[in-house]
């Protein structure tokens, strides 16, 4: 079962740059994994498939870059927000309600003009922003997302590359922060063996990709986190 998820996960991730922690999260906590069980076997997954992609970092401007180290240590404060919370807190319902409030967000584009002014004029707040959710919830994948697709209008390689290279800084120091700190995840022989799965996931999502047309997969991945978000709230 873990396995099969893992290369379904990789191979989605390996498509649009996002996809193990996102979708994953939600799924495990359904299936009562604890939080930091989660991050101990999607981490170590997804930052390998992260470094499989990186491509193209030269396109990354020098201020993107900037801003995505800037909003590393909001990331680490989240992290340990949620390790003081989490007994306090059903950790279910509240990733639940924040996956559907970011996804309210991206399909919110009726109003592109507001959305740009907030996620690419005010860069400094939004990456920071980005930064301490994706500590919280394990789901700053959608809000990266849509940052770099309102903010890039190039090809969809350059954007999943900016979104790949912040992906890949997120979860290293989540998985840095996690093993300093609070010391609840430590890699061993079952991350190697999930290695595999998400080595066969990346190299059929690396066929597939250029099938996909951007639009049709990401109403796709919409509606995927959607459901597993409902789910985690009513279960």
């Amino acid at each position: 079962m873990l396995e099969l998820l893992v290369i379904i996960l990789s191979t989605i991730q390996s498509i649009a740059g996002i996809g193990l922690l996102i979708i994953g999260t939600p799924i495990l906590l359904i299936l009562n994994y604890h939080f930091f069980e989660v991050l101990n076997i999607l981490l170590p997954c997804s930052i390998l498939i992260s470094l499989l992609q990186i491509t193209n970092i030269e396109k990354i401007s020098k201020s993107d870059k900037k801003m995505i180290f800037f909003s590393l240590p909001l990331v680490v404060i989240g992290i340990l927000i949620i390790n003081f919370i989490q007994l306090k807190i059903n950790i279910k319902i509240f990733i639940g309600v924040s996956i559907i409030l970011v996804l309210f967000i991206k399909i919110l584009n009726i109003k592109k003009e507001l959305l740009q002014l907030i996620f690419i004029k005010k860069k400094f707040i939004t990456f920071s922003a980005i930064g301490l959710f994706h500590g919280l919830t394990n789901a700053g994948g959608s809000l990266i997302s849509l940052l770099f697709l309102l903010n890039k209008k190039g090809k969809k390689e350059t954007i999943k590359s900016c979104i790949v290279f912040s992906y890949l800084l997120f979860a290293l120091t989540q998985y840095i922060t996690i093993n300093i700190f609070i010391e609840e995840i430590k890699f061993g022989l079952s991350n190697v063996n999930l290695f595999i799965f998400t080595i066969i996931g990346f190299l059929i999502g690396k066929k597939l990709f250029p099938l996909f047309k951007k639009n049709n997969f990401i109403l796709m991945l919409n509606f995927i986190i959607f459901f597993a978000a409902i789910i985690l709230i009513l279960f």
